[in-house]
């Protein structure tokens, strides 16, 4: 066995456990970790399937945004442990119908895409089939996306970072200027004042 069906294995087992996981944990802080390995995980297995673009935009938007964002909100939050044991049980029925029947259309659409096409065998189109991707650009994703975004959209890539930039100075001066408004308390001076109205 070669290694990289080793690596799909492995990163399809990951996927799987930490995507259980996400359901199954109480904690909040935990399901999320699993989220982002997950994430992780899936990126990995679109490197394998040699789809670069998808796995980059998974690791920046979906770990990278979605997942920290979520993570940091529900830290700051002080979220407690509950324990949901004792309640949950009373949905595994409608759980199991749900998970049914979203697996018999998937199971279906196996059957019919793994179906012995033998017949078929002697047809025109299979025997002098071209891969005409190869033969014509062989060139991946990232190359491809790289060269249209910097020939034909250079100038709205350069306003989407101008944009930013701005947003990302207009955070820092905001910051600064509520750091410097901010009034301080003088707690000897307030300790020392004399109860007497008069």
């Amino acid at each position: 066995m070669l290694i990289s069906n080793l690596l799909f294995y492995f990163f399809s087992f990951v996927v799987v456990f930490s995507s259980i996981m996400v359901v199954v944990c109480n904690h909040p802080v935990f399901s999320l970790l699993f989220l982002v390995t997950s994430f992780v995980a899936s990126s990995f297995l679109l490197f394998l399937l040699e789809c670069e673009f998808l796995a980059l935009l998974f690791i920046i938007v979906y770990v990278g945004a979605i997942a920290i964002l979520f993570l940091f909100s529900i830290m700051m939050l002080e979220s407690k442990l509950v324990n949901i044991t004792r309640n949950s049980t009373k949905y595994f029925p409608i759980g199991i119908i749900f998970g049914i029947c979203l697996l018999i259309p998937l199971f279906k659409l196996i059957d019919i895409y793994f179906t012995d096409t033998s017949d078929l065998s002697s047809s025109f189109y299979l025997n002098n089939y071209q891969n005409w991707y190869d033969l014509i650009d062989s060139t991946s994703d990232i190359n491809v996306y790289g060269q249209v975004l910097y020939s034909y959209f250079v100038l709205q890539f350069l306003m989407a970072g101008f944009i930013l930039l701005l947003i990302l100075i207009g955070v820092v001066h905001l910051t600064n200027s509520f750091q410097k408004e901010t009034k301080q308390q003088v707690s000897f001076r307030q300790l020392a004042r004399k109860s007497k109205i008069f």
